[in-house]
């Protein structure tokens, strides 16, 4: 009785579960029962086969070591001693003593007559380079051009039927696409690491390079050496890596080299265009305040360059050139650096509001430089706290002390910020004490009275326009009142 029992209670609680699991399956929208998939098979991919490239291209690669000589003037210790001044009279001074630097980097040949790329900073102010090929030969080179702008250098070497690698196209490069980096790194010859393209165009400082970004593995001795794709052709050349480490590398794409390499050949420097002008990105509330929505807002003009002559001032919003839109400052940088010195080009600018068009013969982009001169700010100044809580900042009258202090022209005018809320717009806008304001909204601002004045009569939400001096160049930026 006792098993019959046991037998009955398991086949109730076998049906249970069938009822159960069945009815967990069923659509509780509909009552219908639910089908149950399997899991799709994912087809299994391989990682790249990066031999055959190595063994195609490392041949091509090359180590190369470069001395420099640095002068240091030599110190007498007994300069002041009455005895050695008998002897060897008072204006004596030793020699200056010369001291050597090794440098260790990479390169590639181009050509079979021995045409090697790398870095100018690997050769720069060198006396002596020697070339050495995988297969341990080693070769004087020469400099035969160098454009420190992209930081690329053209070797020579005699020698003749040798391994070059390819060069291609990196405009065509995709972010994801697997490259290889061969080089030198820390003097371990003909390293092969492999990685990806991690983005493209990214800026390092203000000139007109565009760097790859890479996280094949690139260390010191890889400068100069090439960043393969899986064709076998060079796209970069690496230069740089982020000075935090974390894996991140830079290149030189190859379409920028392949630019400059007749120049280099030929003239053995390159020659850009320039304007002559400061530019700067514009901002949210600077498309507001000039009632644009791109371009690249006009700083400062140099006296008597391009952009002065033909007529472009502070202000002026550059938005076209040649009828090729301007989107930021660094495209018109670019644009610009594209022409030759004397090349004629037509510049559209928004000025108050109304497009005009300026016709500009080009200087050279080595004729223009920056210089300026750090402050002493003061911390204090003469007008109402209000011009604190609009701007986030205080400001007070250039005293003749201040001049001093500052380093200032004679003849600047103006008022100097003194007090500043790092955590204002202002600041943001790298907006400093010590800064000297010296128009608001396109006045001049001979001193806090004038400047109080012109906000008084602004509200909450306004924009206005200033243009400052700051370390030695002048500046145009727009600030909202809050």
């Amino acid at each position: 009785m006792l098993k019959r029992l046991k037998f009955g209670l398991s086949i109730l609680l076998i049906g249970i579960a069938a009822f159960g699991w069945g009815y967990f399956f069923r659509d509780i929208t509909t009552g219908t029962k639910t089908k149950v998939y399997a899991a799709p098979t994912r087809k299994i991919v391989s990682l790249p086969d990066f031999t055959n490239i190595a063994e195609e291209v490392n041949p091509a690669v090359v180590t190369i070591e470069s001395t420099v000589v640095f002068e240091h003037p030599a110190i007498n210790p007994f300069s002041n001693d009455d005895f050695f001044k008998f002897f060897f009279g008072p204006g004596f001074q030793p020699q200056p003593q010369q001291q050597k630097q090794e440098n260790l980097g990479s390169g590639f040949i181009i050509a079979p007559d021995g045409y090697i790329v790398t870095n100018n900073h690997v050769i720069d102010k060198a006396k002596k380079i020697v070339v050495t090929l995988k297969n341990g030969k080693k070769y004087d080179a020469k400099v035969i051009g160098a454009d420190p702008e992209i930081d690329i250098a053209l070797l020579k070497i005699d020698a003749k039927n040798l391994k070059y690698v390819p060069m291609g196209d990196s405009d065509k490069v995709k972010v994801g696409e697997w490259v290889i980096a061969i080089g030198n790194p820390l003097m371990y010859d003909h390293t092969v690491t492999a990685g990806i393209i991690s983005a493209k165009g990214r800026k390092l400082g203000s000139g007109i390079e565009s760097f790859l970004q890479t996280d094949a593995a690139i260390n010191f001795g890889n400068s100069g050496g090439p960043l393969v794709d899986m064709a076998g052709e060079v796209i970069g050349v690496n230069t740089a890596i982020s000075a935090q480490g974390q894996n991140i590398g830079f290149a030189v794409p190859i379409n920028m080299v392949k630019e400059v390499l007749p120049d280099l050949k030929k003239f053995g420097k390159v020659e850009r265009g320039a304007l002559g002008v400061t530019v700067s990105k514009l901002s949210d509330t600077d498309k507001k305040a000039f009632g644009v929505d791109y371009g690249a807002l006009v700083q400062s003009v140099q006296p008597g360059m391009a952009a002065d002559r033909a007529g472009i001032k502070p202000y002026d919003i550059i938005t076209e050139v040649d009828g090729k839109k301007v989107k930021t400052n660094d495209s018109l940088v670019k644009i610009i650096s594209s022409h030759k010195p004397k090349d004629k080009v037509k510049i559209t600018v928004v000025r108050n509001g109304k497009k005009k068009n300026f016709n500009v013969v080009l200087d050279s982009r080595n004729n223009f430089n920056e210089s300026g001169k750090p402050g002493i700010p003061q911390k204090d100044g003469n007008a109402p706290k209000s011009i604190k809580e609009k701007l986030g900042f205080s400001i007070m009258d250039i005293t003749p002390r201040l001049k001093y202090q500052l380093r200032l022209p004679e003849d600047i005018k103006g008022v100097v910020i003194t007090d500043i809320d790092s955590m204002s717009e202002a600041y943001d806008k790298f907006l400093r004490e010590g800064t000297v304001i010296t128009e608001l909204n396109r006045k001049p601002i001979q001193n806090t009275f004038d400047f109080v004045n012109e906000i008084k009569k602004m509200k909450k939400g306004d924009i206005i326009i200033l243009k400052v001096y700051q370390q030695g160049s002048f500046r145009i930026l727009s600030l909202e009142i809050k």
